[in-house]
């Protein structure tokens, strides 16, 4: 084990800024710096980071600790590794009291670790094999053609991989590696014989990093043309290397990103390197896969800035526009630059330069809005058919951002490039929306049913109190009727989540009366009841009907002055989907918290150590969901 005098060593060494740096984006927020938390996917900061007390707190899913306890959470690591993985960041010695006992380790922790040991071998040997002969005159020869020079080989650790069969293979055995690893990492394949041959072989060797440096997946680039093997060969996924999650460059890119607030993004591996070397080092690639949600978040951990690279291909750009809408959805700011025909980002570089390239991608980088329209109108002339095509194109990747000014002034624009009326516009992209929030509502019901069902254990019964009965039977009474997604309506949706949560008791007789009508009725006879306004304004009993009058007759109307001003205002009854979301996530929130509470009761009645690490364990994940809930209702729970 690691000694204590090591382990406080590195402690009091790690700066928690900087290792909490090493994977967000902070800003100094007074005392403090601020972040994006990264354990949870949040759009305002709440991560909050204070370098003066060496700790760090999320305040909206609650996560805190220290910068060993960031490593530990973030990176799936034992307190062991995290110490290690400190000390080697800081260049610290540590002393052992006793040899580590790998099984200590579980299975999942030790085949990372394998895997990770399996990769560094790799790396090492490809990047010694470019300094062979045959390296040399190969693969050293490639990367000195496309301009690179020592320093950026060095820097990406590029390497090359001999044409023998089993050069690596030879190389593990050498070293008495166990070839299970190295198959698992992809390096190397077994044949049904048991021996094994190599996956990478006659190729340029481009290593694949984490943010924090270690690689974890190779890229190789085929070095004579080869109809049987494609161009690039990559790494499979592995338990290390989720490619939807990872970027090429990111590494060596993202203090550069951090600093100069922008991300460019690329499509290959030569593209980033040429940019790095001619000092555009806010460089990442997607690495030949379409950009993913998990790839926009990364970026997101340093930026909301995006210049999307294209190559000059019109064919190519139009079919790859879909990354351009995945960015804005998930609020990036997104401007372009595109290359003379038959160019990308690293022929281009080599042509003009490093220092006129700079200058280009600042002259020729335009909005995304001016972008997708110089594109898409090529050919359009006068025709209304397609130009009202290209409007629905450019308003369908206006609809999608999430920030209603940023929608706005893109709408503005829009409606001047097309010489189209704004307000025209500005409604159809509210009918856009409005389409694609029956998609959003039906992810948030099942957040909420999820929630729903979490398996704790139940209290014998809870209640929202009677302000929320109330506006239960209000929705039931004022939209049961109405969509509440394309499938189902909202008095479904009500009736389903009561009953997935038996736990929740009406109190109120009156309103316990309007819930069992309704339900009756559907259950009984659903082909021949149709629930309406007129099933409570005519119904037998008293009650039901005074209910239905109260909910039903508007207090307040929108003055005309409002709607001849254009002012969109949502009324109460029109807010119905969201009310309704909100309502099951206060009553979950409600039923979290009285599970909280008999909880802190039964770890105060504790008989012993083992009943109260049981209760705090509890008690931790009772916080995760009541904090989970919290996060989706938009509002703020102390701990």
């Amino acid at each position: 084990m690691i000694s204590r005098q090591s382990i406080d060593a590195v402690i009091n060494a790690a700066a928690i800024e900087e290792v909490v740096g090493d994977y967000i984006a902070l800003k100094k927020r007074g005392a403090n710096l601020l972040g994006r938390c990264p354990f949870h996917d949040e759009k305002t900061p709440s991560f909050t980071v204070s370098p003066a007390k060496g700790i760090y707190k999320c305040f909206g899913c609650g996560k805190a600790g220290n910068s060993v306890s960031f490593l530990m959470e973030h990176d799936n690591l034992n307190f062991a590794d995290a110490i290690r993985k400190l000390a080697a960041k800081y260049n610290i010695t540590l002393e052992e009291d006793t040899i580590i006992n790998r099984e200590e380790y579980n299975e999942a922790q030790q085949k990372r670790e394998n895997l990770l040991i399996a990769l560094l071998f790799a790396r090492d040997f490809f990047r010694e094999q470019l300094k062979s002969e045959e390296g040399r005159i190969v693969g050293d020869s490639y990367f000195r053609e496309r301009g690179f020079t020592q320093q950026t080989i060095d820097e990406f650790e590029l390497g090359y991989s001999p044409q023998g069969w089993e050069s690596l293979v030879n190389a593990a055995k050498a070293n008495r590696f166990n070839l299970d690893y190295f198959a698992d990492a992809g390096l190397v394949k077994k044949k049904e014989d048991g021996s094994y041959f190599d996956m990478f072989r006659h190729r340029v060797i481009f290593p694949i990093h984490d943010l924090t440096g270690k690689v974890i997946a190779f890229g190789g680039r085929q070095l004579e043309k080869d109809e049987r093997s494609p161009k690039y060969l990559n790494s499979p996924e592995t338990d290390v290397y989720h490619k939807s999650q990872v970027l090429y460059g990111i590494f060596q890119a993202k203090k550069h990103i951090k600093a100069l607030n922008n991300c460019y993004l690329v499509e290959g591996y030569t593209d980033v390197t040429t940019l790095h070397q001619g000092d555009v080092k806010n460089v990442v690639a997607s690495s030949g896969t379409s950009l993913t949600e998990g790839q926009i978040r990364l970026i997101k951990r340093f930026t909301d800035n995006v210049t999307v690279l294209y190559d000059g291909d019109a064919a190519g750009i139009k079919a790859s526009l879909r990354g351009i809408d995945l960015l804005l959805e998930q609020g990036l700011n997104v401007r372009t630059v595109s290359f003379p025909e038959g160019e990308d980002p690293d022929s281009y570089c080599k042509k003009l330069g490093a220092a006129a390239f700079r200058e280009y991608l600042q002259s020729a980088n335009k909005d995304f809005i001016l972008f997708k329209t110089d594109l898409l109108m090529e050919g359009v002339a006068n025709d209304p058919i397609k130009k009202t095509e290209v409007v629905k194109s450019l308003l369908t990747s206006i609809s999608l951002i999430p920030d209603a000014l940023k929608r706005a002034a893109y709408a503005r624009e829009c409606s001047k490039l097309m010489d189209m009326d704004e307000k025209l516009l500005l409604v159809e992209i509210a009918k856009l929306r409005k389409s694609k929030g029956s998609i959003e509502q039906q992810v948030i019901s099942t957040e909420i049913r999820d929630m729903l069902q979490t398996e704790l254990p139940k209290p014998e019964t809870y209640s929202g109190g009677d302000l929320q009965e109330l506006h239960l039977v209000r929705l039931l009474i004022q939209s049961g009727h109405k969509k509440f997604t394309e499938d189902t309506t909202v008095a479904d949706f009500i009736f389903k989540e009561l009953q997935e949560d038996e736990a929740l008791r009406i109190v109120n007789p009156v309103y316990q009366k309007v819930i069992e009508e309704v339900a009756g009725n559907i259950l009984s006879t659903p082909e021949d009841f149709t629930l309406s306004e007129q099933f409570f304004i005519n119904h037998e009993d008293g009650d039901i009907r005074r209910l239905a009058a109260d909910f039903l007759t508007e207090r307040y109307e929108l003055s005309p002055a409002w709607l001849e001003g254009g002012i969109v205002l949502k009324t109460e009854r029109e807010n119905y989907v969201h009310d309704l979301q909100s309502l099951f996530l206060f009553l979950k929130k409600t039923k979290v918290e009285q599970l909280i509470k008999a909880n802190l009761e039964e770890f105060g009645n504790a008989a012993d150590e083992h009943q109260k690490e049981s209760c705090m364990q509890y008690h931790m994940q009772l916080i995760g969901v009541r904090n989970a809930i919290a996060e989706l209702l938009g509002t703020v729970v102390s701990s």
